[in-house]
């Protein structure tokens, strides 16, 4: 049987709860707490499928409740109790994770109501037989509001997602953009989802697409960083499972719900560092001198960086990657013999985004609202082709 953990610091009316809620033995049972030291006691005791809090308690508030019900990572509904709820008051509790709240004096009926609302919700599904960026993907598509649980290797991640968009995530010691990229590169995952979203703080502004990109990047380079340190196996071990390739992940990905007009921050901050070895000195001086050229990134084809100017952030790399990768995989499905020669994309704030993929080098440029992308392209044109020839 499910249980409900009701907190208030009124005897009285935790009592009158506890009384109504007798008709709803054969649905869940009620347990009670003073306050939110004594409730946080009562998670660590038992198991609890449903939080109803008040926000005012002497000890530990309602509000540091909920903060310590996220900050445990314990994926659990909460319902607050209020007698002063405002939009502000909304804002606030969901950004702290809150799955509802209610006004008092108290609707019981309405209580009821949400109570079954938020124990459905909490029910976690168990997800098998699919990878975990193509069920990502599947919720993307859905436009689902959930929470989801990654396990592999001893290792737990969170994903929040709202409206199917990615928001937030979360695993040891990463949040965030970080997080999203370590859950997604791990290999043979676990998956429970809930039908709610534990937070609804928005971190991530990154688009689904770009994120499994360099998820892949970070599970293709943890492989190599294991083929080159060969660890001792059982002799009766069978090898690991391979994953698919970076390619692969991506068979089933939405094009057409792909952001098509990303915001570049500007960065700039740190110093350049020097040319890695092998980089087309010339194509990068060619860009580099060319008016007009806000920040640029080339490229290997397996998206190693060869050169960049004023980028250190982790859109514009992945993005250049993402639509080069796209850009071959429709060349392929279509039967084309070469890529296209560029590809221009237009961003919020006016510049232009020119891409130029290629099969040795590929090259990214933000460019200035008031310059051509063409020119620039057929400036640098006989840089790219040298570069292209080495």
């Amino acid at each position: 049987m499910k249980t409900v953990l009701i907190v208030d610091d009124d005897q009285g009316f935790l009592l009158s709860l506890q009384e109504m809620c007798k008709g709803q033995a054969g649905k869940f049972q009620v347990i009670m707490a003073g306050n939110g030291k004594e409730a946080l006691d009562a998670l660590n005791d038992k198991t609890v499928d449903l939080v109803v809090t008040d926000l005012k308690m002497p000890e530990m508030d309602g509000f540091e409740l909920i903060s310590q019900i996220s900050k445990q990572n314990a994926i659990i509904p909460v319902i607050a109790m209020t007698a002063f709820g405002t939009p502000e008051m909304e804002d606030r509790l969901k950004n702290l994770g809150a799955f509802q709240y209610i006004e008092k004096p108290i609707d019981f009926n309405l209580l009821l109501k949400k109570i079954d609302d938020g124990l459905a919700a909490g029910s976690k599904g168990h997800v098998t037989g699919i990878s975990l960026p193509s069920f990502l993907q599947l919720v993307e598509l859905d436009h689902k509001t959930c929470t989801i649980t990654a396990t592999a290797a001893n290792k737990t991640g969170i994903l929040f997602f709202e409206g199917g968009a990615l928001i937030n995530a979360y695993t040891e010691p990463l949040e965030g953009l970080d997080a999203a990229y370590e859950i997604i590169s791990w290999e043979h995952a676990e998956i429970e989802i809930y039908n709610f979203c534990q937070n609804r703080k928005k971190i991530i502004e990154a688009p689904l697409g770009f994120i499994l990109i360099e998820g892949a990047r970070f599970s293709d380079e943890r492989k190599e960083k294991m083929a080159k340190e060969p660890q001792a196996q059982p002799q009766d071990t069978p090898p690991p499972a391979i994953a698919d390739s970076e390619l692969d992940q991506l068979d089933n990905l939405d094009f057409a719900t792909t952001a098509t007009q990303p915001t570049l921050q500007e960065t700039a901050t740190a110093p350049e560092p020097p040319p890695a070895h092998g980089t087309p000195q010339s194509l990068e001086e060619k860009i580099n001198s060319t008016k007009g050229v806000n920040r640029m990134v080339l490229l290997t084809k397996d998206g190693s960086v060869l050169a960049h100017k004023n980028i250190n952030n982790k859109e514009i790399k992945p993005f250049v990657s993402y639509v080069t990768m796209a850009a071959d995989k429709i060349r392929n499905t279509l039967g084309y013999a070469n890529l296209p020669k560029y590809i221009i994309m237009s961003q919020v704030q006016g510049e232009k985004l020119l891409i130029i993929p290629g099969p040795a080098v590929s090259v990214g440029i933000e460019i200035a609202p008031d310059v051509s992308p063409i020119g620039i392209a057929a400036a640098i044109s006989p840089a790219i082709a040298e570069a292209q020839a080495k």
